[in-house]
Formats: structure tokens, sequence, C-alpha cells
């Protein structure tokens, strides 16, 4: 007893590209939500040392970062802990449902005979939100380091990228390139 044959026509081949290409795409979409990101970066203030080094301390202080340590090379790091964003789990969480209901419709539409268990994936939905929030509560670290320059001050941090656009938002930091910065002061 054969079964109902399936020819592949350039529809259902086409159809059947697209939609692994998009699961794909869905899937490292989904599991770059969790990438650390973490970056370094170098600001100028014309605000003098003593300031910006209060202040600096004060706004991390008020985000839940307390100092952990300072080094003989003046770097002063704070712990914190990063938290999840419930909107962006709720997105990621719809998000996969949906990919998962295109998918779940276009199995049911090659495979009729497989009734409703294609949307049985849509079940999955729910692990995108989990995997997000699962990555992102995490302990997090902000690295600083001040210097006195003529007109202001040069500020190095390492952190994490959301905390580091909020740093030079709040005190209006002027963002340099470090590689010209080193190029300059090896000219003086």
């Amino acid at each position: 007893m054969n079964g109902p044959e399936i020819t592949l026509t350039g529809e259902t081949l086409s159809t059947l590209t697209l939609t692994a290409l998009l699961a794909i795409g869905l899937f490292f979409f989904l599991r770059a939500s969790g990438k650390d990101r973490t970056e370094n970066r170098l600001y100028f203030s014309s605000r003098p040392l003593n300031s910006l080094g209060s202040a600096l301390r004060s706004h991390l202080q008020g985000r839940a970062y307390q100092l952990q340590s300072t080094d003989s090379d003046g770097i002063a790091t704070f712990a914190g802990e990063a938290k999840a964003s419930t909107g962006l789990a709720l997105f990621l969480t719809g998000l996969a449902g949906v990919g998962l209901a295109c998918l779940a419709l276009v199995l049911s539409t090659l495979e009729p005979q497989w009734g409703g268990w294609p949307w049985m994936l849509m079940l999955a939905s729910p692990w995108a939100g989990w995997y997000y929030r699962q990555r992102n509560q995490r302990p997090e670290q902000i690295r600083l380091k001040l210097q006195e320059e003529s007109s202001g001050s040069r500020l190095w941090v390492e952190g994490h990228r959301d905390e580091l656009d909020i740093l030079a938002a709040t005190f209006a930091l002027e963002e340099r390139d470090p590689v010209e910065e080193e190029l300059s002061s090896n000219e003086s």
C-alpha cells in the first residue's frame, strides 16, 4: 500500500527553501539575543577629574553597581547584576511563536495527512523567552579609568554596550577613537 505521492513543483521547492532559510535565521536571531555585548570605549568630558569621578560613582551606585576594586593602574571595577528585559523576552517569545506558526502552516500544507501535529511546534515558542532571560540574568562588571587632561577628563570604560550608551547620554560624553588618541599622544 503506497501513500500519497509528493511531487516537488517549483513553488513547493521554493516554499520549502525559503521556509528553511527563515527558520535558520530565526534560530540564529534568538541565539544572538543572549550574546554578551561587552565593549571598550574612550570618552572625553569637559568636566574636571574629581567632579566627573564622583558623579560616575554616584551614577553607577544608583544603578545598583558597587565598587568592587581598584588597582595600581587606577582602574576601578564596579560589579552589578544585569537584568533581562521582560518586554524583550515577551517579544522574542512572540517572534518565535509567529515563526513556528509559519513553519507549521507550510508543513500542514505540504503534508495534510499529518493533521494538526505541525501546530504543536508553537508550544516551543516560550523557550525563546526563557533562553533570553537565562542568558541575560548574570553578574556584570564595568571597569573605568579616569585621566586628567588640560581641558577636562579622559575616560576609558569597559562594560555592556547599553550601560555605556546610558553613561554617554547621562554625562554628555564625547566618544573618541582610541587609535587616533594613541597616535596623537605618540606624536607629542
